[in-house]
């Protein structure tokens, strides 16, 4: 499978990385072997060739690759010489690309950042943000709700977009070239209520995990800050530990 997921839950250097580190340790690419170059993972995957760059750099941090003069870039390990980057990754019971996917925007506007947006963006209170509200579906069944927001004079061609139909990682990644870092989350487990147990159609008490999340680019700034609901019913999280 070459597809990675544009639906903007994980970041596309993360889904890449990781695609190049199973085919690392389960021999596919052996020591001395070259990997794909950024080009052809750029062909292969359709991702921009910072999120190309992106990945293999992470994978040589971890010290599985290196470039090599007039090779290219060549394993050198399949075993990291720190814990991977690869840490933590929400799984769903059933995929995504096994029923019919859409997305429905709920809402789309300039807002005042809330609080906690600009805590997490490091902006001052009354700076305004675009707050992009979609639910998830899969054969008409909704599968989460995430609430994306970016402050608004940075990404301001985002509100000529239809993010119904558009990939919004994708059209960062060609619009802004915005080179990801990283993220940090936190996770909750709550239960469903208001307005969104009514978007997902879910009664109130409903297990929901409660997913805040933070990404930053390669200068370490906050770009994104996302809130999202997904039905704990629909999905785990899955942590891989190095020991």
């Amino acid at each position: 499978m070459t597809s990675l997921d544009f639906s903007g839950r994980e970041q596309l250097y993360y889904q890449l990385y990781d695609r190049l580190f199973q085919k690392i340790i389960n021999g596919t690419y052996t020591i001395g072997e070259c990997i794909p170059s950024e080009s052809e993972l750029m062909k292969t995957y359709q991702v921009s060739r910072a999120t190309a760059r992106r990945s293999m750099e992470m994978l040589a941090n971890d010290g599985f690759v290196k470039k090599q003069r007039g090779l290219g870039t060549v394993v050198i390990s399949t075993h990291p010489k720190h814990s991977p980057q690869r840490v933590a990754k929400y799984s769903r019971k059933k995929s995504l690309e096994d029923v019919i996917a859409k997305k429905k925007v709920i809402e789309f506007k300039v807002v005042e950042a809330p609080a906690e947006v600009s805590e997490a963006l490091k902006l001052k209170p009354d700076t305004e943000v675009i707050c992009l509200n979609r639910v998830r579906y899969g054969d008409k069944e909704p599968y989460y709700l995430e609430i994306n927001y970016f402050e608004k004079e940075y990404v301001p061609a985002m509100l000529n977009r239809n993010f119904s139909e558009e990939s919004l990682r994708v059209f960062l990644d060609k619009t802004y070239n915005i080179q990801w870092s990283y993220a940090s989350q936190k996770i909750y487990s709550i239960t469903a209520a208001g307005t969104i147990a009514d978007l997902l159609k879910v009664e109130a008490g409903t297990p929901l995990l409660h997913i805040k999340r933070i990404s930053y680019d390669v200068k370490d700034i906050p770009r994104e800050y996302v809130d999202s609901y997904y039905l704990a019913d629909k999905y785990f999280l899955e942590i891989e530990l190095t020991i």
